[in-house]
């Protein structure tokens, strides 16, 4: 509370609750009695002098409130201990909001209540210059005050929301059950447009709190991991050698084949054009002796000549060239590789592809990011919220 008594060239009891106080109606609660010798005129100037004292006392904090950007600037430049008459709030990392108040008393002292607590008298400048860039509204004040919270902040989810919590539940659990209580409230926020400044400033606060527990819930998922990625790294290190170097020793070995199976490759090539045009002649041959056969015996040749040429046939399809046994054979194998040789046909024939629009969607975007327009494309520029 304010102090009760103003004190100086006269005997006043002060009711100074500063619940009720930008206007001079706080004195009229003042009860004095002049001093012996004190003329009522002199009294009631001196009391006079004291309210314009008191009241433009104000002026500072409703110039802040009214335009916050302004302060540490001009008339709202801040001096080391020089407190403002008026209302703000402050608070520690990871903590709510505090009302905070300052004022001077009749004595000239400066006074000050956090939460509804007083602070001490040295601990006042410090409190000022931490809360002197929020000034809230006396109306603010009020309901901070009386355990209501902020317009412009939302509530904390209930303490175990949704499960049965305390202090034994662990980081992830606790954490998840501060999520769940988040997640809903803002789901149900979200059901209604926004209408007023606190509503916007609550949806930037929310969405800051749910970016916490995001981070915080990639440093738990990283701390819990990292035991694991160690051991991980260390089975890797052990293994690495016996996985990777006989794999690429086993490749070395198939590529020194390569030119031995190109060789076989070429040879049995060379073996069925042979044994191709050979069956041919066989079968020529049969279908001329059977065109002139006149006898059983001249049939029954062009018969066999005709079982040669088949057979012929046979042996003239290709054998792919192999190396190994069962189980570990080699051999060649044909795979398909595209070379472009026209670039511009070759682009204006796929540029219908969605892949290929995919990709002309990244690189506009990363030349646009640069603030670079090429041909065939333009920046425009669009307003997000961050």
């Amino acid at each position: 509370m304010p102090p009760e008594a103003l004190r100086g060239r006269f005997s006043a009891q002060v009711s100074f609750d500063l619940s009720q106080r930008r206007d001079s109606s706080h004195f009229a609660n003042i009860i004095y009695t002049p001093l012996a010798g004190m003329c009522n005129y002199c009294f009631h100037k001196d009391l006079h002098q004291r309210e314009d004292f008191v009241q433009n006392d104000w002026d500072k904090w409703q110039a802040a409130l009214a335009d916050p950007s302004k302060i540490g600037t001009g008339k709202l430049t801040i001096h080391p201990g020089e407190p403002w008459t008026g209302y703000f709030r402050v608070r520690r990392k990871d903590g709510d909001w505090e009302p905070v108040q300052f004022w001077r008393g009749a004595d000239g002292d400066w006074y000050a209540t956090r939460s509804g607590r007083p602070v001490d008298r040295e601990q006042i400048e410090d409190l000022f210059l931490w809360a002197v860039k929020q000034p809230i509204s006396e109306e603010a004040f009020d309901r901070a005050k009386a355990g209501n919270g902020w317009a412009d902040e939302p509530e904390r989810p209930a303490a175990g929301f949704g499960h049965n919590s305390g202090a034994g539940a662990d980081e992830y659990e606790a954490l998840r059950i501060e999520w769940v209580g988040e997640r809903e409230q803002a789901l149900a926020f979200l059901k209604k447009p926004i209408a007023s400044k606190e509503e916007a400033d609550k949806a930037a606060i929310w969405a800051r709190r749910l970016k916490d527990i995001a981070n915080r819930a990639d440093k738990l998922h990283a701390d819990e991991k990292a035991p694991v990625l160690v051991k991980a790294r260390k089975i890797d290190s052990k293994w690495r050698e016996l996985r990777e170097e006989p794999e690429g020793l086993q490749k070395l070995l198939k590529r020194h084949q390569l030119a031995w199976l190109q060789e076989q490759d070429r040879i049995e090539k060379e073996r069925v054009r042979a044994a191709a045009a050979e069956a041919e002649r066989l079968r020529r041959e049969a279908e001329e002796t059977l065109s002139k056969a006149k006898t059983p015996e001249a049939e029954r040749e062009a018969g066999e000549k005709l079982a040669a040429a088949k057979e012929a046939e046979r042996e003239a399809e290709y054998r792919r060239p192999q190396a190994g046994r069962t189980g570990a054979k080699t051999s060649l194998r044909t795979r398909r590789v595209g070379r472009i040789v026209d670039n511009d046909t070759f682009l204006a024939s796929i540029k219908d592809s969605q892949e290929i629009k995919d990709a002309a969607d990244k690189a506009c975007a990363r030349l646009a990011k640069a603030n670079v327009a090429v041909p065939g494309m333009e920046i425009v520029e669009e307003r997000t919220v961050v």
